[in-house]
């Protein structure tokens, strides 16, 4: 087991389809994790749209900036 601090950044980064957010669903709750791939869901309809991956990352940055100026644990699930 890995003892992760409350006020952490972690990284899930991997090829496509192995594991990572599977891995961020058991380990961390939700409100903890921002997922590349949900952004571009949410931007463009279609997770796998990477006419979407500028805008999706730089969301994901302001999110992660938040997060960790609030000293909060932030989880990264990319590709």
């Amino acid at each position: 087991m890995i003892a992760i601090p409350d006020s952490a950044l972690v990284l899930l980064i991997g090829a496509s389809g192995s594991g990572k957010s599977s891995f961020a669903l058991r380990h961390f709750d939700a409100q903890t994790v921002i997922s590349s791939d949900q952004l571009r869901g949410a931007l463009a309809g279609d997770e796998a749209d990477q006419h979407a991956t500028d805008a999706a990352f730089g969301r994901l940055h302001r999110w992660l900036d938040a997060r960790l100026a609030a000293g909060s644990l932030a989880v990264v699930d990319a590709t």
